[in-house]
Protein backbone atom coordinates (compact mmCIF):
# COMPACT_ATOMS: atom_id res chain seq x y z
CA UNK A 1 0.00 0.00 0.00
CA UNK A 2 2.78 2.44 0.91
CA UNK A 3 4.48 1.91 -2.45
CA UNK A 4 1.40 3.32 -4.20
CA UNK A 5 1.61 6.55 -2.21
CA UNK A 6 5.34 6.83 -2.94
CA UNK A 7 4.81 6.37 -6.68
CA UNK A 8 5.05 9.96 -8.02
CA UNK A 9 3.16 9.40 -11.27
CA UNK A 10 0.42 7.49 -9.48
CA UNK A 11 -0.01 10.35 -7.02
CA UNK A 12 -0.35 13.02 -9.74
CA UNK A 13 -2.73 10.81 -11.71
CA UNK A 14 -4.70 10.25 -8.53
CA UNK A 15 -5.05 14.00 -7.87
CA UNK A 16 -5.84 14.69 -11.53
CA UNK A 17 -8.61 12.10 -11.58
CA UNK A 18 -10.02 13.58 -8.38
CA UNK A 19 -10.25 17.01 -10.05
CA UNK A 20 -11.60 15.42 -13.23
CA UNK A 21 -14.24 13.53 -11.24
CA UNK A 22 -15.47 16.70 -9.55
CA UNK A 23 -15.54 18.55 -12.86
CA UNK A 24 -17.34 15.72 -14.63
CA UNK A 25 -19.96 15.55 -11.89
CA UNK A 26 -20.54 19.30 -12.04
CA UNK A 27 -20.82 19.02 -15.83
CA UNK A 28 -23.47 16.29 -15.70
CA UNK A 29 -25.36 18.12 -12.94
CA UNK A 30 -25.45 21.58 -14.48
CA UNK A 31 -26.10 20.58 -18.08
CA UNK A 32 -29.04 18.40 -16.94
CA UNK A 33 -30.46 21.20 -14.83
CA UNK A 34 -30.07 23.81 -17.59
CA UNK A 35 -31.75 21.59 -20.20
CA UNK A 36 -34.67 20.84 -17.87
CA UNK A 37 -34.91 24.48 -16.79
CA UNK A 38 -35.03 25.71 -20.40
CA UNK A 39 -37.23 22.97 -21.91
CA UNK A 40 -39.08 21.19 -19.10
CA UNK A 41 -39.13 18.12 -21.35
CA UNK A 42 -38.24 14.54 -20.37
CA UNK A 43 -37.54 13.75 -24.01
CA UNK A 44 -35.07 16.66 -24.14
CA UNK A 45 -33.36 15.21 -21.05
CA UNK A 46 -32.89 11.93 -22.90
CA UNK A 47 -31.77 13.68 -26.10
CA UNK A 48 -28.99 15.59 -24.32
CA UNK A 49 -27.69 12.22 -23.07
CA UNK A 50 -27.82 10.84 -26.61
CA UNK A 51 -25.97 13.95 -27.83
CA UNK A 52 -23.16 13.02 -25.47
CA UNK A 53 -23.14 9.25 -25.96
CA UNK A 54 -23.24 9.01 -29.78
CA UNK A 55 -20.08 11.14 -30.28
CA UNK A 56 -18.54 9.21 -27.40
CA UNK A 57 -19.11 5.90 -29.16
CA UNK A 58 -17.83 7.28 -32.48
CA UNK A 59 -14.69 8.59 -30.77
CA UNK A 60 -14.13 5.19 -29.18
CA UNK A 61 -14.54 3.51 -32.54
CA UNK A 62 -12.26 5.80 -34.57
CA UNK A 63 -9.65 6.94 -32.04
CA UNK A 64 -9.37 3.86 -29.85
CA UNK A 65 -7.04 1.77 -31.99
CA UNK A 66 -4.63 4.72 -32.24
CA UNK A 67 -4.41 5.43 -28.51
CA UNK A 68 -1.51 2.99 -28.11
CA UNK A 69 0.51 4.99 -30.66
CA UNK A 70 0.49 8.13 -28.52
CA UNK A 71 1.62 9.02 -25.05
CA UNK A 72 -1.25 8.28 -22.68
CA UNK A 73 -0.21 11.40 -20.77
CA UNK A 74 -0.72 13.65 -23.80
CA UNK A 75 -4.08 12.11 -24.67
CA UNK A 76 -5.38 12.63 -21.12
CA UNK A 77 -4.25 16.28 -21.01
CA UNK A 78 -5.90 17.06 -24.35
CA UNK A 79 -9.11 15.43 -23.15
CA UNK A 80 -9.25 17.52 -19.97
CA UNK A 81 -8.44 20.87 -21.57
CA UNK A 82 -10.96 20.29 -24.37
CA UNK A 83 -13.66 19.91 -21.73
CA UNK A 84 -12.53 23.10 -20.01
CA UNK A 85 -12.87 25.09 -23.24
CA UNK A 86 -16.24 23.52 -24.06
CA UNK A 87 -17.83 24.71 -20.80
CA UNK A 88 -16.11 28.10 -20.81
CA UNK A 89 -18.24 29.20 -23.78
CA UNK A 90 -21.68 28.34 -22.26
CA UNK A 91 -20.52 30.09 -19.10
CA UNK A 92 -19.93 33.31 -21.04
CA UNK A 93 -23.30 32.99 -22.80
CA UNK A 94 -25.07 32.32 -19.50
CA UNK A 95 -23.45 35.43 -18.02
CA UNK A 96 -24.74 37.44 -21.01
CA UNK A 97 -28.19 35.81 -20.70
CA UNK A 98 -27.81 34.41 -24.24
CA UNK A 99 -27.65 30.68 -23.46
CA UNK A 100 -30.03 28.58 -25.54
CA UNK A 101 -30.76 24.87 -25.83
CA UNK A 102 -28.73 24.24 -29.05
CA UNK A 103 -25.56 25.51 -27.31
CA UNK A 104 -26.00 22.90 -24.58
CA UNK A 105 -26.44 20.15 -27.16
CA UNK A 106 -23.23 21.26 -28.90
CA UNK A 107 -21.39 21.31 -25.56
CA UNK A 108 -22.64 17.78 -24.85
CA UNK A 109 -21.47 16.55 -28.27
CA UNK A 110 -17.96 18.02 -27.95
CA UNK A 111 -17.67 16.65 -24.41
CA UNK A 112 -18.68 13.28 -25.85
CA UNK A 113 -15.70 13.52 -28.20
CA UNK A 114 -13.19 14.56 -25.51
CA UNK A 115 -14.15 12.45 -22.50
CA UNK A 116 -13.75 8.94 -24.02
CA UNK A 117 -10.08 9.69 -24.70
CA UNK A 118 -9.37 9.92 -20.98
CA UNK A 119 -10.73 6.65 -19.59
CA UNK A 120 -8.97 4.04 -21.79
CA UNK A 121 -5.73 6.05 -21.64
CA UNK A 122 -5.93 6.23 -17.85
CA UNK A 123 -6.59 2.49 -17.45
CA UNK A 124 -3.78 1.61 -19.84
CA UNK A 125 -1.41 4.03 -18.07
CA UNK A 126 -2.14 2.56 -14.63
CA UNK A 127 -1.44 -0.93 -15.95
CA UNK A 128 1.98 0.32 -17.11
CA UNK A 129 3.12 1.99 -13.90
CA UNK A 130 1.82 -0.48 -11.30
CA UNK A 131 2.84 -4.13 -10.84
CA UNK A 132 0.04 -6.68 -11.30
CA UNK A 133 -0.17 -7.42 -7.58
CA UNK A 134 -0.95 -3.73 -6.91
CA UNK A 135 -3.56 -3.24 -9.66
CA UNK A 136 -6.58 -4.26 -7.59
CA UNK A 137 -5.69 -1.83 -4.81
CA UNK A 138 -4.58 0.92 -7.20
CA UNK A 139 -7.82 0.68 -9.16
CA UNK A 140 -9.80 0.77 -5.93
CA UNK A 141 -7.98 3.92 -4.79
CA UNK A 142 -8.51 5.71 -8.10
CA UNK A 143 -12.11 4.61 -8.47
CA UNK A 144 -12.89 5.35 -4.84
CA UNK A 145 -11.35 8.83 -5.01
CA UNK A 146 -13.18 9.69 -8.21
CA UNK A 147 -16.41 8.50 -6.65
CA UNK A 148 -15.67 10.58 -3.55
CA UNK A 149 -15.55 13.64 -5.79
CA UNK A 150 -18.76 12.48 -7.41
CA UNK A 151 -20.17 12.05 -3.92
CA UNK A 152 -19.33 15.65 -3.07
CA UNK A 153 -20.19 17.08 -6.49
CA UNK A 154 -23.98 16.67 -6.86
CA UNK A 155 -24.86 17.73 -3.30
CA UNK A 156 -22.40 20.62 -3.52
CA UNK A 157 -23.80 21.49 -6.95
CA UNK A 158 -27.34 21.55 -5.58
CA UNK A 159 -26.24 23.78 -2.70
CA UNK A 160 -24.30 26.16 -4.97
CA UNK A 161 -27.23 26.27 -7.39
CA UNK A 162 -29.61 27.21 -4.58
CA UNK A 163 -27.30 29.87 -3.10
CA UNK A 164 -25.52 31.38 -6.12
CA UNK A 165 -27.09 30.12 -9.35
CA UNK A 166 -25.74 28.02 -12.23
CA UNK A 167 -22.91 30.35 -13.33
CA UNK A 168 -20.81 29.64 -10.23
CA UNK A 169 -20.99 25.90 -10.92
CA UNK A 170 -19.73 26.40 -14.48
CA UNK A 171 -16.84 28.58 -13.27
CA UNK A 172 -15.72 25.96 -10.76
CA UNK A 173 -16.14 23.24 -13.38
CA UNK A 174 -13.82 25.01 -15.83
CA UNK A 175 -11.21 25.64 -13.13
CA UNK A 176 -11.01 22.08 -11.77
CA UNK A 177 -10.86 20.43 -15.21
CA UNK A 178 -8.09 22.85 -16.20
CA UNK A 179 -6.28 21.92 -12.97
CA UNK A 180 -6.62 18.23 -13.81
CA UNK A 181 -4.82 18.73 -17.12
CA UNK A 182 -2.10 20.77 -15.38
CA UNK A 183 -1.46 18.01 -12.80
CA UNK A 184 -1.08 15.46 -15.58
CA UNK A 185 1.90 17.42 -16.89
CA UNK A 186 3.89 16.00 -13.95
CA UNK A 187 3.36 12.28 -14.58
CA UNK A 188 6.12 10.40 -16.35
CA UNK A 189 6.01 9.36 -19.97
CA UNK A 190 5.67 5.69 -20.84
CA UNK A 191 8.15 3.91 -23.09
CA UNK A 192 5.66 2.52 -25.54
CA UNK A 193 6.36 -0.58 -27.59
CA UNK A 194 7.34 0.71 -31.02
CA UNK A 195 6.95 -1.10 -34.28
CA UNK A 196 8.48 -0.31 -37.64
CA UNK A 197 5.17 -1.27 -39.24
CA UNK A 198 2.40 1.30 -38.94
CA UNK A 199 -0.81 -0.66 -39.45
CA UNK A 200 -3.97 1.03 -40.67
CA UNK A 201 -7.03 1.63 -38.51
CA UNK A 202 -8.93 -1.53 -39.43
CA UNK A 203 -6.10 -4.02 -38.67
CA UNK A 204 -5.46 -2.32 -35.31
CA UNK A 205 -9.15 -2.41 -34.42
CA UNK A 206 -9.28 -6.08 -35.40
CA UNK A 207 -6.28 -6.71 -33.16
CA UNK A 208 -8.23 -5.27 -30.26
CA UNK A 209 -11.21 -7.47 -31.12
CA UNK A 210 -8.99 -10.55 -31.55
CA UNK A 211 -8.18 -10.43 -27.84
CA UNK A 212 -11.69 -11.71 -27.14
CA UNK A 213 -10.90 -14.92 -29.03
CA UNK A 214 -8.54 -15.83 -26.18
CA UNK A 215 -10.96 -14.73 -23.44
CA UNK A 216 -14.48 -15.34 -24.83
CA UNK A 217 -16.01 -14.79 -21.40
CA UNK A 218 -15.09 -11.10 -21.75
CA UNK A 219 -17.08 -10.85 -24.96
CA UNK A 220 -20.16 -12.11 -23.15
CA UNK A 221 -19.47 -9.80 -20.21
CA UNK A 222 -19.47 -7.00 -22.80
CA UNK A 223 -22.85 -8.15 -24.11
CA UNK A 224 -24.16 -8.32 -20.55
CA UNK A 225 -22.81 -4.82 -19.84
CA UNK A 226 -24.49 -3.58 -23.02
CA UNK A 227 -27.84 -4.80 -21.68
CA UNK A 228 -27.23 -3.36 -18.21
CA UNK A 229 -26.14 -0.03 -19.72
CA UNK A 230 -29.28 0.01 -21.84
CA UNK A 231 -31.23 0.13 -18.57
CA UNK A 232 -28.94 2.66 -16.88
CA UNK A 233 -28.86 4.77 -20.05
CA UNK A 234 -32.64 5.00 -19.96
CA UNK A 235 -32.73 5.80 -16.23
CA UNK A 236 -29.84 8.23 -15.65
CA UNK A 237 -30.98 11.17 -17.81
CA UNK A 238 -34.34 11.15 -16.02
CA UNK A 239 -33.18 11.19 -12.40
CA UNK A 240 -33.68 14.97 -12.16
CA UNK A 241 -37.37 14.95 -13.23
CA UNK A 242 -37.78 11.69 -11.26
CA UNK A 243 -36.76 13.43 -8.03
CA UNK A 244 -38.62 16.66 -8.76
CA UNK A 245 -41.86 15.16 -10.11
CA UNK A 246 -42.19 11.57 -8.88
CA UNK A 247 -40.66 12.08 -5.43
CA UNK A 248 -41.67 15.76 -5.13
CA UNK A 249 -38.16 16.67 -4.06
CA UNK A 250 -35.90 19.70 -4.63
CA UNK A 251 -32.74 20.37 -6.65
CA UNK A 252 -30.70 19.89 -3.49
CA UNK A 253 -32.36 16.52 -2.85
CA UNK A 254 -31.57 15.58 -6.46
CA UNK A 255 -27.95 16.40 -5.63
CA UNK A 256 -28.18 14.17 -2.55
CA UNK A 257 -29.70 11.40 -4.65
CA UNK A 258 -26.74 11.46 -7.04
CA UNK A 259 -24.24 11.95 -4.21
CA UNK A 260 -25.48 8.93 -2.29
CA UNK A 261 -25.05 6.80 -5.40
CA UNK A 262 -21.41 7.85 -5.33
CA UNK A 263 -21.31 7.30 -1.57
CA UNK A 264 -22.26 3.70 -2.22
CA UNK A 265 -19.50 3.49 -4.83
CA UNK A 266 -16.93 4.87 -2.38
CA UNK A 267 -17.97 2.33 0.25
CA UNK A 268 -17.91 -0.44 -2.34
CA UNK A 269 -14.45 0.66 -3.50
CA UNK A 270 -13.19 0.50 0.08
CA UNK A 271 -14.60 -3.00 0.56
CA UNK A 272 -13.24 -4.23 -2.77
CA UNK A 273 -9.81 -2.70 -2.24
CA UNK A 274 -9.48 -4.22 1.22
CA UNK A 275 -9.37 -7.73 -0.17
CA UNK A 276 -7.58 -9.58 -2.94
CA UNK A 277 -9.53 -10.37 -6.08
CA UNK A 278 -12.06 -13.03 -5.01
CA UNK A 279 -11.61 -16.61 -6.16
CA UNK A 280 -15.31 -16.91 -6.95
CA UNK A 281 -15.33 -13.89 -9.26
CA UNK A 282 -18.45 -15.15 -11.06
CA UNK A 283 -20.47 -14.97 -7.84
CA UNK A 284 -19.30 -11.44 -6.98
CA UNK A 285 -19.70 -9.94 -10.46
CA UNK A 286 -23.04 -11.51 -11.39
CA UNK A 287 -24.37 -11.10 -7.88
CA UNK A 288 -23.63 -7.38 -7.83
CA UNK A 289 -25.35 -6.91 -11.21
CA UNK A 290 -28.44 -8.85 -10.07
CA UNK A 291 -28.77 -6.75 -6.93
CA UNK A 292 -28.31 -3.59 -8.99
CA UNK A 293 -31.30 -4.59 -11.12
CA UNK A 294 -33.37 -5.17 -8.00
CA UNK A 295 -32.52 -1.67 -6.77
CA UNK A 296 -33.74 -0.21 -10.06
CA UNK A 297 -37.08 -1.98 -9.59
CA UNK A 298 -37.32 -0.54 -6.07
CA UNK A 299 -36.78 2.98 -7.41
CA UNK A 300 -39.93 2.55 -9.47
CA UNK A 301 -41.92 1.39 -6.46
CA UNK A 302 -40.89 3.84 -3.72
CA UNK A 303 -42.45 7.29 -3.52
CA UNK A 304 -40.58 8.55 -0.45
CA UNK A 305 -37.48 10.63 -1.16
CA UNK A 306 -35.55 9.27 1.84
CA UNK A 307 -36.14 5.64 0.87
CA UNK A 308 -35.07 6.47 -2.66
CA UNK A 309 -31.82 7.94 -1.31
CA UNK A 310 -31.02 4.67 0.47
CA UNK A 311 -31.77 2.67 -2.69
CA UNK A 312 -29.53 4.99 -4.71
CA UNK A 313 -26.65 4.38 -2.30
CA UNK A 314 -27.07 0.61 -2.58
CA UNK A 315 -27.10 0.91 -6.36
CA UNK A 316 -23.71 2.61 -6.27
CA UNK A 317 -22.26 -0.04 -3.96
CA UNK A 318 -23.24 -2.92 -6.23
CA UNK A 319 -22.17 -1.06 -9.39
CA UNK A 320 -18.60 -0.40 -8.24
CA UNK A 321 -18.07 -3.94 -6.96
CA UNK A 322 -18.67 -5.15 -10.50
CA UNK A 323 -16.68 -2.35 -12.16
CA UNK A 324 -13.45 -2.75 -10.17
CA UNK A 325 -13.32 -6.53 -10.48
CA UNK A 326 -14.12 -6.36 -14.18
CA UNK A 327 -11.44 -3.73 -14.85
CA UNK A 328 -8.79 -5.64 -12.91
CA UNK A 329 -9.69 -8.86 -14.73
CA UNK A 330 -9.00 -7.05 -18.02
CA UNK A 331 -5.80 -5.33 -16.94
CA UNK A 332 -4.16 -8.57 -15.80
CA UNK A 333 -4.79 -10.27 -19.13
CA UNK A 334 -4.23 -7.67 -21.85
CA UNK A 335 -0.69 -7.37 -23.32
CA UNK A 336 0.91 -3.95 -22.90
CA UNK A 337 1.11 -2.99 -26.56
CA UNK A 338 -2.65 -3.34 -27.23
CA UNK A 339 -4.15 -2.22 -23.93
CA UNK A 340 -5.55 1.05 -25.26
CA UNK A 341 -7.34 -0.54 -28.21
CA UNK A 342 -8.67 -3.49 -26.18
CA UNK A 343 -10.06 -1.16 -23.49
CA UNK A 344 -11.61 0.91 -26.25
CA UNK A 345 -13.33 -2.10 -27.81
CA UNK A 346 -14.55 -2.98 -24.34
CA UNK A 347 -16.00 0.50 -23.81
CA UNK A 348 -17.55 0.52 -27.28
CA UNK A 349 -19.22 -2.83 -26.71
CA UNK A 350 -20.51 -1.95 -23.25
CA UNK A 351 -21.62 1.63 -23.90
CA UNK A 352 -23.45 1.04 -27.18
CA UNK A 353 -26.58 0.22 -25.18
CA UNK A 354 -26.67 3.63 -23.46
CA UNK A 355 -27.96 5.87 -26.30
CA UNK A 356 -30.54 3.25 -27.26
CA UNK A 357 -31.80 3.16 -23.69
CA UNK A 358 -31.76 6.94 -23.37
CA UNK A 359 -33.96 7.34 -26.44
CA UNK A 360 -36.52 4.86 -25.12
CA UNK A 361 -36.43 6.09 -21.53
CA UNK A 362 -37.61 9.63 -22.29
CA UNK A 363 -40.51 8.36 -24.38
CA UNK A 364 -41.65 5.84 -21.73
CA UNK A 365 -41.45 8.40 -18.91
CA UNK A 366 -43.31 11.01 -20.98
CA UNK A 367 -45.97 8.54 -22.16
CA UNK A 368 -46.51 6.37 -19.06
CA UNK A 369 -44.85 6.89 -15.67
CA UNK A 370 -41.58 6.59 -13.80
CA UNK A 371 -42.93 3.51 -12.01
CA UNK A 372 -43.46 1.59 -15.25
CA UNK A 373 -40.12 2.82 -16.61
CA UNK A 374 -37.93 1.77 -13.66
CA UNK A 375 -39.70 -1.53 -13.01
CA UNK A 376 -39.30 -2.47 -16.68
CA UNK A 377 -35.62 -1.46 -16.74
CA UNK A 378 -34.83 -3.29 -13.51
CA UNK A 379 -36.71 -6.34 -14.75
CA UNK A 380 -34.61 -6.35 -17.93
CA UNK A 381 -31.40 -6.26 -15.86
CA UNK A 382 -32.56 -9.12 -13.63
CA UNK A 383 -33.56 -11.19 -16.68
CA UNK A 384 -30.17 -10.63 -18.36
CA UNK A 385 -28.24 -11.65 -15.25
CA UNK A 386 -30.50 -14.67 -14.76
CA UNK A 387 -29.40 -15.91 -18.20
CA UNK A 388 -25.75 -15.25 -17.24
CA UNK A 389 -26.11 -17.22 -13.99
CA UNK A 390 -27.23 -20.22 -16.04
CA UNK A 391 -24.56 -19.90 -18.75
CA UNK A 392 -21.44 -22.07 -18.53
CA UNK A 393 -19.25 -19.42 -20.20
CA UNK A 394 -19.29 -17.23 -17.07
CA UNK A 395 -17.60 -19.97 -15.03
CA UNK A 396 -14.43 -18.92 -16.91
CA UNK A 397 -14.29 -15.92 -14.57
CA UNK A 398 -13.05 -18.29 -11.86
CA UNK A 399 -10.19 -19.77 -13.92
CA UNK A 400 -6.80 -18.48 -12.61
CA UNK A 401 -4.70 -16.36 -14.95
CA UNK A 402 -1.89 -18.92 -15.24
CA UNK A 403 -4.30 -21.54 -16.60
CA UNK A 404 -5.37 -19.37 -19.53
CA UNK A 405 -3.80 -19.07 -22.97
CA UNK A 406 -0.80 -16.73 -23.04
CA UNK A 407 -2.30 -13.39 -24.21
CA UNK A 408 0.98 -12.42 -25.91
CA UNK A 409 0.00 -14.83 -28.65
CA UNK A 410 -2.69 -12.36 -29.66
CA UNK A 411 -0.19 -10.05 -31.31
CA UNK A 412 1.33 -12.86 -33.37
CA UNK A 413 -1.78 -14.84 -34.20
CA UNK A 414 -2.91 -14.36 -37.79
CA UNK A 415 -6.51 -13.67 -38.55
CA UNK A 416 -8.20 -16.68 -40.10
CA UNK A 417 -9.46 -16.20 -43.63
Amino acid sequence: MKTLYLQRSFLFLWFAQAASGLGGTFAAFIISWLVYDISGSKIAMSMIWISFMVPSLITNLLAGPYIDRFQYKTVMIISEWMRAIVFFIPGILLFLDQLHLPILFIAAMITGIAEPLFRPSSMAYVAHILPKESLQRGNSILEGTMQTMMLIGPALGGLLLTLFGPLVIIIILVLVVTLSGFLLLFIKKIDLVKSEVRPAWLPMFKEGIRFYKFYPVLFWIGILMMTINFSSGAAQPLFLPYVLEHLHGTEFQYGLFMSLFSCGMVFGSFITGSFKQPKNLRFVMLGSLSLGGLMLVLLGIVTNIWLALVVSMLQGLFAVMFTINNTTFYQKRVPENIRGRVFTVRALLAQSGIPLGAGLGGVLAETYSFTILFVALGGLTIFATFIAWNSKIFYQLNIPLEEKVDPKQITTEKTAT
